[in-house]
C-alpha cells in the first residue's frame, strides 16, 4: 500500500485570496489589484492594451514598478523630487535582462488575476459603464470595503467576491467543477452516439450503396 501523502489542491477561493507570489526584475510583486490596473491604464502601460503583444521593455519596467507597490505608495513615489533619478538608477541596474522571458513571467502574473470565473447569466441586465468602476463601487458600497482596501486587495479575490454576490442575488450561476465534469461526460456520450450513427449508416458486408 502506498503511504505517500497525497497533495490536495487548495480550493479556488483560497488561491484567489492568496495568489502565488511573483518576483520580476529583482522586485517582489504585490498581488495584482484594482489599484494596479487603474495605474497601468492611467500611465498607458501596453500590457492592458487590446494587443498585449505590443508591450515593450519600457512597458515591462513601468508595470513591474507599479505592481511592486500599493496604489497610494506608487502615487507618493512619483511625487518625490528624486523620482526620475531613482527610476533611472533602478532601470540601469536591471537593464540587462532577457525581455521575452520576463515578459512571459509578467504576463502570467497578470493573467492569473485578470481571468474571470465561468458563469451562466440568469438575469441579463443592461448595465453599462467601466467594469473597473463598477467593481470598485460594488466593493465599497455593497461589500463595505474602504476605498484603500478595494484598490489594494488581490483582484482575483475582488472578482471572486463580486461574482459570488451576483450569484447570491440570482443574476448568474457560477460554473462548478461538477458542471464541467458533467459537460465533458455529455460531450463524450454525444461523440459516441455520433460514431455509432456513422457506423450504422455505412453498408454492411456484401451490400452496395444505393444508386
Amino acid at each position: 500500500m502506498d503511504a505517500t501523502p497525497q497533495t490536495v489542491p487548495p480550493p479556488a477561493y483560497a488561491i484567489a485570496a492568496l495568489p502565488d507570489p511573483y518576483r520580476v526584475l529583482g522586485l517582489r510583486l504585490r498581488p495584482f489589484s484594482l489599484g494596479h490596473y487603474l495605474l497601468m491604464q492611467r500611465f498607458g502601460c501596453n500590457y492592458l492594451a487590446d494587443d498585449p503583444a505590443a508591450a515593450t521593455r519600457e512597458d515591462l519596467l513601468l508595470g513591474v514598478l507599479i505592481c511592486s507597490m500599493r496604489h497610494d505608495e506608487f502615487l507618493a513615489f512619483i511625487e518625490q523630487p528624486n523620482f526620475q533619478k531613482e527610476c533611472r538608477a533602478w532601470g540601469k541596474k536591471v537593464s540587462l535582462f532577457d525581455f521575452p522571458e520576463k515578459d512571459a513571467l509578467f504576463s502570467a502574473y497578470l493573467k492569473a488575476s485578470l481571468t474571470e470565473p465561468d458563469y451562466i447569466e440568469l438575469n441579463p441586465s443592461e448595465g453599462a459603464g467601466d467594469w473597473a468602476q463598477n467593481l470598485k463601487m460594488c466593493l465599497t458600497t455593497r461589500l463595505h470595503h474602504s476605498e484603500a482596501e478595494a484598490l489594494d486587495m488581490p483582484l482575483s479575490k475582488a472578482l471572486a467576491d463580486y461574482y459570488k454576490l451576483a450569484e447570491s442575488e440570482g443574476s448568474l450561476r457560477l460554473i462548478t467543477d461538477e458542471d464541467r465534469r458533467m459537460a465533458e461526460a455529455n460531450d463524450a456520450a454525444l461523440q459516441k452516439l455520433s460514431t455509432l450513427s456513422t457506423l450504422n449508416s455505412q453498408p454492411g458486408k456484401g451490400e452496395q450503396w444505393p444508386a
